[in-house]
């Protein structure tokens, strides 16, 4: 698995007030690409639940290549 590509987007809600990290994660493996999202007020926490979910697509794919 690689990843290919990160992506950050800063949504605020309609009064202004709060602020939203979404974080896309598109991943690579060897025979396909996947994104995975990450959403939380925080980007560090919103990157690494776009990164665990990213894993554990991969590991669900090729539960092989994860037990190496």
């Amino acid at each position: 698995m690689e990843l290919s590509d990160y992506k950050v987007r800063i949504l605020t809600d309609s009064h202004g007030t709060g602020a939203v990290t979404r974080v896309l994660v598109e991943s690579t493996g060897p025979a396909s690409t996947w994104t995975t999202v990450g959403v939380h007020s925080n980007v560090v926490e919103a990157s690494w639940l776009a990164l665990v979910d990213a894993l554990a697509y991969a590991a669900l794919r090729n539960p092989l290549a994860a037990a190496r």
